[in-house]
């Protein structure tokens, strides 16, 4: 058999390359049937992943808003995304349609980490069974080891303390906080989980905070999704291991603490921690193949607390020191009002939030600025919904649970828009809201919609 010529190779590319294209158009054309909404022209085979801008998604997702309206949709490869803009949108998604829109896409990206079936951590676990489980195991042993009791105050004042601590060693020298508040809110987690805290020159607690950092990075962009949308390319030897590395050197580190851990494990003494509690859980599931309670789940969970929990948390703070600094008047205010019910030498308490409805709207608000700049989230449809009319860019038709079915369960995204400090602060409506009382504005809350709400 010889060899082909460079002749024989122009036509062989060019039937290739037709046959790709029929392979495309037959793959699309159930799409084009479920009346999708409009969106930016998508290329074959790669869809619209040459257009996207991945190094900042959200303004790339502005510019197609403003084209296309609230609604539009997009190509991911062979994927078909729709992306969801603005609090009407959203909340019409996630709470008059929240059981249709309560799944996760697949993620055969994170495979190679342990992820599967029955080892899916909470945050990106398909909507059924094991996220039940791990969701209702999740808060109600938090709220035994102290969501919300004296214990996290404890926690969570003492580690201020060391925070305030290391701040004060700056001298009054500019510095960037990210870090230091990284490394606090890493070590409340680290409390709940693993009952134990680190020292901010404690290189695990670097290694951690790095790893969790380049983790975020590694999941975003044009390599991450074109891996997810074609996974047949995560079958190279080597691939998804260099590629995620930050992922990997996380789940490894969770993996050494955890071993840890059950060296200084009693079992016939109460559980010290998050960890404790799910590895007697684990000896309880023994035998049963469908129960979420195994080693690869304990590092999923353990993965996702550390990353929703330090990401957000952390960037909530750094958010609210650089408002306090462009907003001193309002700072003066606060700090009045905690002078007035703290004083100069108490400690803040959970039941304190009742007797500061001030300092309370201000978090809040903090977490709406911050959410305005960074939220984006995704999901997935368990029964497609159709919008009424392209131009109006709605979810459904309008009233509470009723969206017609269209197509197969593509991912949702949505993104989030909302005002700023001092404008909603200084509204007479949002005014009374704060003066009532602690209840305020629970559209500003990180995520309070649906059935996957935080």
């Amino acid at each position: 058999m010889g060899l082909l010529t460079s002749a024989a190779l122009g036509p062989l590319a060019i039937a290739v390359a037709v046959f790709l294209l029929l392979v495309d158009l037959l793959h699309r054309r159930k799409f084009w049937a479920a009346r999708f909404p409009p969106g930016p022209m998508p290329l074959p085979l790669l869809g619209n992943l040459l257009q996207m801008d991945f190094q900042n998604t959200l303004c790339y997702f502005d510019k197609l808003r403003h084209r296309f309206g609230d609604v539009f949709s997009l190509q991911v490869a062979w994927t078909p995304v729709v992306v969801l803009n603005g609090l009407e949108a959203v909340r019409e998604a996630l709470v008059y349609h929240s059981e249709d829109t309560a799944d996760r896409p697949p993620t055969p990206i994170y495979e190679h980490l342990g992820f599967g079936p029955r080892s899916q951590g909470l945050f990106l676990a398909r909507y059924g069974s094991a996220w039940r489980e791990q969701r209702r195991f999740s808060l109600s042993t938090l709220r035994n080891f102290g969501l919300g009791k004296k214990s996290l105050e404890q926690w969570v004042t003492e580690e201020a303390s060391c925070l305030c601590a290391a701040f004060a060693d700056q001298a009054g020298r500019p510095f960037s906080p990210s870090d230091l508040l990284n490394k606090a809110v890493s070590n409340v987690i680290a409390s709940l989980t693993f009952g134990r805290r680190f020292e901010y020159d404690d290189s695990r607690l670097r290694q951690l905070i790095d790893a969790v950092q380049q983790g975020l990075e590694e999941d975003s962009g044009f390599l991450r999704e074109a891996l997810n949308s074609i996974p047949v390319l995560l079958r190279i030897p080597g691939l998804a291991d260099k590629v995620f590395s930050g992922q990997k050197a996380l789940v490894i580190l969770l993996d050494e603490l955890v071993r840890e851990h059950r060296m200084t494990r009693d079992p016939t003494q109460p559980p010290r921690d998050l960890t404790d509690v799910f590895l007697d859980e684990v000896e309880k599931a023994k035998g049963n193949p469908e129960s979420s309670f195994n080693d690869e789940n304990l590092l999923m969970v353990t993965a996702d607390l550390f990353v929703a929990g330090m990401v957000s948390t952390s960037a909530t703070l750094a958010w609210a020191l650089l408002l306090m600094i462009l907003h001193p008047d309002v700072q003066r205010r606060v700090q009045q009002e905690i002078d007035e019910v703290l004083g100069l030498a108490q400690r803040p308490q959970i039941g304190d939030q009742t007797r500061m409805p001030f300092t309370m709207a201000v978090i809040h608000e903090v977490s709406a600025c911050m959410l305005s700049a960074r939220q984006h989230g995704q999901g997935q449809v368990r029964r497609g919904l159709e919008p009424t009319h392209p131009a109006r860019a709605r979810v459904g038709d309008g009233s509470r649970g009723q969206g017609r079915p269209v197509s197969s369960e593509p991912p949702v995204r949505w993104s989030r828009q909302t005002e700023t400090l001092h404008g909603v602060l200084d509204k007479p409506v949002h005014r009374d809201r704060w003066q009532c009382g602690p209840v305020w504005a629970v559209s500003h809350l990180a995520l309070p919609w649906g059935q996957r709400r935080c």
